[in-house]
């Protein structure tokens, strides 16, 4: 079984799920009119993807070690396939939002199997070179995804959305078939128990503080905000005390930021997941309110980010390899922030063109962030906790991306014409923080 081909199904996966966030991203705008509905409620559409698949990610390791890597894997598939279909099929903001459950859960399964999949082909010394691969793949999305949505877009049927996911995901399951071998299997081994109680605790807990989030600042919601506020601080500080305590493997294990620099790792990638997403999102949004832009044209600064990304990803990977995760992480955290401060500034008079160059490089700057931190992520575990590091990871991306989406509905709901200024400062500071955060990184690896 050649390794080549494997990773680039695995990573043809996880591009169908990140390609189906930046297809979605550009559409908002015109779902909102589809369904006369407001921005603020149909953001939901892509914080409950994100937070089905945040919910699915715990189950992973449960699921891998009772049916194999590979299964898991061709399920989360199915799953993604068929909650694109009830997509395709829903009448209203509610059943969209219901089906995007299903959607995201397939895809929390999909997109971090595949990582584990292609972690468990490669050798350590090759780590950063084949999570590169599956990053360079991946990071297609972003600069493919406004173009692609924009040009279904055009059929003035918005269904087509998802249903173009349908004959990608059967490519991909043929490919995995052939290509990807099945994942060894004790069966003498007791699988680990699902966190359920603490999954329930978590998810709980962070669905209530976005709520509150993306409510504040209306008049007429009254004591709603508050109160789910302080109701998600509470179940979030039992769960913290939860995984603390539990013998089994939490929901999201935070006794791995005991290993070298995973903990400040996982708070570079919570980062980077907040400032990707917000910008995804916001710039098709910005592109209509500020240059008029619609269908295929609106995306264009999102496909400046990828294309920037594109580049990015798959350097980093390679140097991280060589020089290690920590200067490569404060140079792309520092060009994440001066690019996205300059454009807080400058949004209201900024020409389109100047717009694209800005968006390309601020691209370069997050993808040198994030590919050499993934890899970082990974090097101190063992394969025993690899599926643990996973799940990890993917929930602290998960979470801060639904953040970043909850605060563009509550920015532009609220926010009047200062709304960009208002987001993109917010980004900037989380590209700040990576500097901070990136001295904590390991240097060359050994």
């Amino acid at each position: 079984m050649h390794t080549g081909p494997a990773v680039v199904v695995l990573a043809g996966a996880a591009l169908i799920a990140v390609l189906d966030g930046t297809v979605v991203a550009v559409a908002l705008d015109a779902l909102s009119g589809a369904f006369d509905a407001p921005l603020s409620t149909v953001v939901w559409v892509t914080i409950a993807y994100l937070l089905a698949a945040a919910a699915a990610l715990p189950l992973l390791g449960y699921a891998s070690a009772r049916h194999g890597g590979r299964t898991v894997f061709l399920a989360g598939l199915g799953l993604f396939g068929l909650g694109s279909l009830l997509c395709a099929l829903a009448g209203s903001p509610a059943t969209l939002i219901a089906a995007r459950v299903v959607q995201g859960f397939g895809g929390g399964l999909l997109e971090p199997s595949a990582m584990a999949l292609a972690a468990g082909l490669a050798r350590p010394e090759a780590m950063g070179r084949v999570l590169a691969v599956l990053a360079t793949v991946v990071n297609v999305a972003p600069a493919a995804g406004p173009l692609l949505g924009g040009l279904l877009l055009r059929t003035g049927h918005w269904q087509w959305l998802f249903l173009v996911n349908l004959p990608l995901g059967l490519a991909v399951a043929a490919g995995a078939l052939v290509f990807v071998p099945a994942s060894p299997r004790d069966p003498a081994a007791a699988p680990p128990r699902a966190d359920v109680g603490g999954l329930v605790l978590l998810t709980g807990g962070y669905v209530g503080v976005l709520y509150a989030v993306n409510r504040a600042g209306g008049h007429a919601a009254g004591w709603t905000p508050p109160v789910a506020a302080a109701a998600g601080a509470v179940l979030l500080a039992a769960y913290v005390r939860h995984a603390l305590r539990t013998r089994a493997t939490p929901a999201l294990d935070l006794r791995l930021a005991r290993r070298p620099g995973f903990g400040a790792g996982l708070a570079v990638m919570s980062l980077v997941g907040l400032v990707m997403y917000g910008q995804v999102t916001a710039l098709p949004v910005f592109a209509a309110d500020r240059y008029g832009l619609h269908g295929q044209t609106q995306g264009v600064l999102v496909c400046a980010l990828g294309v920037g990304l594109l580049v990015s990803m798959s350097a980093g990977g390679w140097a991280s390899d060589r020089v290690g995760a920590r200067p490569l992480v404060l140079a792309g955290g520092a060009g994440v922030a001066v690019t996205l401060a300059v454009f807080a500034a400058t949004a209201r008079h900024l020409p389109l063109a100047a717009g694209l160059v800005l968006f390309v490089v601020a691209g370069l700057a997050l993808g040198l962030t994030a590919s050499p931190t993934v890899a970082a992520l990974f090097r101190p575990l063992s394969p025993a906790e690899r599926p643990a590091g996973t799940t990890a990871l993917f929930m602290s991306v998960q979470f801060a991306a639904s953040l970043s989406v909850a605060l563009l509905g509550l920015f532009h709901t609220h926010g009047g014409a200062g709304w960009v200024r208002t987001l993109f400062t917010v980004l900037a500071a989380a590209g700040a923080a990576t500097c901070l955060l990136a001295t904590r990184l390991p240097g060359r690896p050994a």
